[in-house]
C-alpha cells in the first residue's frame, strides 16, 4: 500500500521524485527482510505440510515482487530529464494503488476464511479486472511509444526509457495478478 501511495504521490508533486525513490528503496529493503523472516519461520514451522509452506513462500515472494516493481519503475524515472510525471505512469499509478488496496483487503480476509470468503473472492476478481485494465493501458502506450516518430536522439533515448518503465509497471500488475491467484489457492484450500 505504502509503495503504491508513493507512486501516486509523484503525480501530485513530481519534485519529490528523488525523495520518493529513496523511500521506496527503504520499503523494498524492508519487504525483502520480511520475506526472509517468513521463509526462516517456515523452515522451523513443523505444524504445516510442505505444500502449505510452498504456497506461503510463493505468496510472500509475489507480494515482494509488487514492491520491487514500483521501486524499479521509480528508479528508472530518476534517469529521465522530465519535469513532470510521464502520462503512462499517471495512468498506471491509480490502478496499482487500487490493486494494492484490494490485495490488502483480501489479505485481511485470510484471518477468517469462513466469514470473509465471499469478500476474498470479490477482491481476487477485482484484482484480475484491474490487471486487464493495465494490459489495455500497456498496449495503448506501447503502440504510441513504438509508432510515433522521434525528432532527436535524446527523444529516442527518453522514449526507450519510458517504454521500459511501461513494461515494468505492466509487469508489476502481472505480479498483482499472481498474488490474486495464490489468494485463490488459499481460498480453495480453505485457508493457510
Amino acid at each position: 500500500m505504502e509503495a503504491a501511495e508513493l507512486l501516486v504521490t509523484l503525480g501530485e508533486d513530481y519534485s519529490e521524485l528523488l525523495s520518493i525513490s529513496e523511500q521506496l528503496k527503504e520499503l523494498e529493503s524492508k519487504a525483502d527482510s520480511v520475506v526472509h523472516q517468513i521463509i526462516k519461520g517456515l523452515f522451523y514451522d513443523h505444524t504445516r505440510v510442505t505444500e502449505e509452506k510452498g504456497d506461503i513462500r510463493y505468496f510472500a515472494h509475489n507480494m515482494d515482487n509488487v514492491i520491487d516493481g514500483v521501486e524499479k519503475a521509480v528508479v528508472r524515472l530518476t534517469f529521465t530529464q522530465r519535469q513532470t510525471l510521464p502520462e503512462p505512469v499517471s495512468e498506471f499509478s491509480p490502478i496499482i494503488l487500487e490493486t494494492a488496496r484490494e490485495i490488502s483487503r483480501a489479505v485481511h480476509c485470510l484471518r477468517d476464511m469462513c466469514g470473509d470468503e465471499p469478500i476474498l473472492e470479490m477482491c481476487c476478481v477485482k484484482i484480475n479486472e484491474l490487471e486487464n485494465k493495465a494490459d489495455k493501458i500497456n498496449r495503448k502506450w506501447l503502440k504510441i511509444l513504438m509508432t510515433t516518430p522521434v525528432k532527436t536522439p535524446n527523444e529516442l533515448l527518453d522514449r526507450l526509457l519510458l517504454r521500459e518503465i511501461v513494461d515494468i509497471l505492466e509487469g508489476t500488475m502481472d505480479e498483482c495478478e499472481d498474488v490474486a491467484n495464490i489468494l485463490e489457492t488459499f481460498r480453495l484450500k480453505g485457508g493457510i
